[in-house]
């Protein structure tokens, strides 16, 4: 397998299942991407989405019902896993318990048919990279958690693939565990020089490591798009919900001015930006909680409300805020906000992102 490849691409991606009944439904319906060399791809999304199964589809662990897959003009989804020559971490990292580090890592390169003399190096430079140098001739099961995974990573390299693919690799770690490691995988992609096919259900994971994003529901694909621009236009409701945007609300339109919209009910008056062509009376606004400002004075998209839950967060509170008409709004707040408050919040119109409802 060629590693001066130019870009990977899946083009219209199927994997179809049988489902209770024989009733057959898609995992994976029509995924098209196109990943260019030394890119970063996350794909995310919550359990069940697709995007384990778009994985396994380009590893060749699962083979397609739809579709095809190219290495420039090399057609992959033909060849079996071993003749692709991808690197694969895995969420359990999937070592052998009776082998040693080296052992471990050079696995891939003895399978491969490569010399006692050819491996060795390889080795020494794949553990050099993830920063195990010194552990060769441990197992598996005296090494951390987090230097397992980097065993993982390193047998994942060593045979200097085109393409790296990692599903849930850090799942398994504790919160700094997971921030360390991400951070050592980000270093070793940029070093690689190769592409990375990462997958996730953390948003911190995908937004922090990628260079884009492809956010997934029930098999299909609801938005590609660099981190900021998932984080702060998502594409539809289905990506607002996902990437914290814990505030929507069911209003009423009641004007139109380009593309801001005016809406109200319950209440509640806001103007806000359209995500999405608007048609119908009615519509779906959604505000993440640290977009709110407390304390603010009456006027244009600002709510007054009643403090019924405090979440102490340490710089700051996640307040539950009860409007008059029962609505509830989650708000970041001063920790000097208690419950029982009477307090108004204000949200710029511009972080007020308005869909099609439901």
């Amino acid at each position: 397998m060629k590693h001066d490849f130019s870009e990977l691409k899946l083009d219209r991606v199927t994997r179809r299942f049988a489902g209770a009944g024989g009733k057959a439904f898609n995992a994976l319906d029509e995924l098209s991407l196109t990943v260019k060399r030394g890119e970063f791809i996350a794909l995310l999304g919550p359990s069940g989405c697709g995007k384990s199964t778009a994985l396994n589809c380009i590893a060749g662990l699962l083979g397609l019902s739809g579709g095809s897959i190219w290495l420039d003009d090399e057609r992959l989804d033909t060849l079996p896993p071993e003749q692709r020559g991808f690197g694969m971490v895995f969420q359990n990292y999937a070592l052998f318990p009776h082998m040693s580090v080296e052992r471990n890592v050079g696995f891939g390169l003895r399978m491969r048919g490569a010399s006692t003399a050819a491996i060795a190096p390889k080795v020494e430079r794949a553990l050099a990279m993830v920063q195990l140098a010194g552990q060769a001739h441990k197992l598996p099961g005296q090494l951390s958690g987090g230097q397992q995974q980097r065993v993982a990573i390193a047998r994942a390299i060593v045979i200097e693939p085109p393409l790296v693919l990692m599903d849930e690799p850090l799942s398994n770690l504790d919160a700094k565990l997971r921030i360390e490691t991400r951070a050592e995988i980000r270093r070793i992609h940029r070093e690689l020089d190769r592409a990375t096919i990462y997958v996730t259900h953390d948003q911190d994971e995908a937004l922090s490591l990628a260079d884009r994003i492809v956010v997934m529901k029930d098999g299909a694909v609801q938005q590609i798009a660099a981190p900021p621009e998932v984080y702060g236009q998502p594409a539809n409701l289905a990506v607002a919900r996902f990437m914290g945007y814990r505030n929507v609300l069911d209003l009423e339109v009641s004007g139109r001015d380009g593309g801001e919209v005016s809406l109200s009910g319950g209440g509640i008056a806001l103007r806000g930006v359209a995500m999405q062509p608007i048609e119908g009376r009615r519509a779906a606004v959604a505000i993440r909680p640290e977009e709110f400002t407390v304390g603010a004075p009456e006027g244009a998209n600002t709510i007054a409300g009643r403090v019924d839950n405090v979440e102490y967060s340490g710089r700051d509170a996640l307040l539950d805020l009860v409007t008059a008409s029962g609505t509830v709004l989650h708000v970041r707040g001063p920790v000097s906000i208690r419950r029982g408050d009477e307090v108004r919040v204000h949200v710029p119109p511009e972080r007020v992102l308005v869909y099609r409802p439901d």
